[in-house]
């Protein structure tokens, strides 16, 4: 694959002097498509697969047959902010970044809509144990008392009580910002355009331009929540009482550079809990709406589409408190219950029949396979530990990589898929 490069960075250099009547812009666009090409065969060709692993439950819940969902209730108080880290890029721009005011240095839950966030976080409890545990849920509506056939042996069930504190800032207001007036010409060249475009940016940032007072929204939301598993007969703990928060922080309008939060804190925020906010929604149903918007423009836009879901649009209050229910949910859930997750895993270059079930994610069947073989490599250890962590079988993958390591113990993608398993 380094000689595929080279190959392709020296014919795009030969271009260039040979054809000196072609266009600069025109070579260096033939050289960007050369690299894109270049960039697609080294992640085509890169043995990493992805997995949907099923992990354990990370706390152990024995003699648990059914989950009643109990009293949640709203506290005021204080929620604490993610922990502060700072990336390589927000040393660069630190210089840019202006804390507007009021500046947001503490976030205070309050008793106001309480039941609306208790409910709603209850709802999105229900909703993820029924997909994912094994239990079965009684009695969740916390209205009603009793049970409809056979009363279940309360020592085998678990009630589920919350304390719960949401905290919501949004401001509206407007900022200053610099605008510099840029006419374009069609007759200007790639090179002229591109050159014009990074000077006003530059203008901009520097101040330099027509001052005009920009209007902006941002919005800051915060909920955490403490859940207690205790047996219902005696009241007993069955899982040590655990919090889990999760955060909101986007800024609609005015300047990408300004915000009421410290950009340690915000930047805590956008890295560990909004990663996904630009890819939410799969691409089929954002290709079904578009459809929808030329066939039926009407219900398109009846239903929301073209504002609801685009990031670029604020959410309600009563969105941002269901998105932040479910995350939480998602969390507890996987304390108790097992859970898929995605992963890049390495497949090793084993018997080639094993390999292409694993990459088609037949994983029962390059089980099956693998065991049946008379002799296995070192590799193929590897490969049968990958199918069996993928079924979830986490002591089973853990064998078979230590298997691995003994044949081949300076493997270093061995060792770290034993630990991963240990771990």
């Amino acid at each position: 694959m380094v000689d595929l490069m080279k190959l392709i960075l020296s014919n795009s250099f030969f271009i260039f002097p040979s054809q000196k009547h072609k266009d600069v812009s025109e070579v260096k666009l033939s050289v960007f498509f050369l690299l894109c090409l270049c960039s697609f065969l080294i992640t085509a060709c890169a043995p990493k697969v992805s997995f949907q692993i099923e992990r354990p439950p990370v706390q152990l819940v024995e003699n648990i047959n059914y989950i009643e969902v109990g009293n949640f209730q709203t506290l005021s108080g204080q929620i604490k902010f993610p922990n502060e880290t700072t990336s390589e890029l927000s040393l660069i721009f630190k210089g840019t970044e202006k804390l507007l005011k009021p500046s947001i240095s503490k976030l205070k839950s309050k008793n106001e809509h309480g039941d609306l966030t208790a409910d709603l976080l209850r709802a999105a409890l229900v909703h993820e144990l029924s997909l994912h545990s094994p239990y079965q849920l009684i009695n969740t509506t916390g209205k009603e008392t009793g049970y409809s056939g056979v009363l279940p042996d309360e020592s085998k069930v678990a009630v589920l009580n919350g304390k719960v504190k949401y905290a919501e800032i949004i401001i509206e207001s407007q900022e200053d910002l610099s605008y510099f007036t840029n006419v374009k010409n069609k007759g200007a060249t790639l090179e002229q355009s591109f050159l014009t475009s990074v000077v006003s940016m530059g203008a901009e940032s520097s101040g330099i331009g027509f001052v005009i007072a920009t209007p902006y929204v941002e919005h800051i939301a915060a909920l955490e929540v403490e859940f207690s598993l205790v047996r219902k007969n005696d009241g007993s703990e069955i899982i040590p009482p655990q919090s889990f928060r999760t955060y909101f922080a986007q800024k609609w309008g005015g300047s990408v550079a300004t915000s009421h939060l410290p950009i340690k804190i915000k930047n805590a925020i956008k890295k560990y809990y909004l990663s996904d906010e630009e890819s939410s929604g799969s691409l089929l149903s954002k290709i079904d709406r578009a459809g929808l918007s030329f066939t039926k423009p009407t219900e398109y836009f009846a239903r929301g589409f073209n504002l609801r879901n685009d990031v670029q649009v604020p959410q309600t209050p009563l969105d941002l408190k269901i998105r932040l229910g479910r995350e939480v949910a998602r969390q507890f859930t996987k304390q108790i219950s097992p859970y898929q997750e995605t992963a890049e895993l390495l497949v090793q270059d084993g018997n080639s029949v094993a390999v292409n079930l694993i990459r088609g994610n037949a994983y029962h069947e390059a089980v099956a396979f693998l065991q049946a073989l008379d002799e296995r490599t070192a590799e193929d250890e590897h490969n049968l530990g990958l199918a069996f962590e993928a079924k979830g079988e986490i002591s089973q993958a853990r064998k078979h990589y230590e298997n691995a390591l003994k044949m081949d113990e300076g493997n270093s993608v061995f060792k770290e898929a034993l630990t991963r398993t240990v771990n």
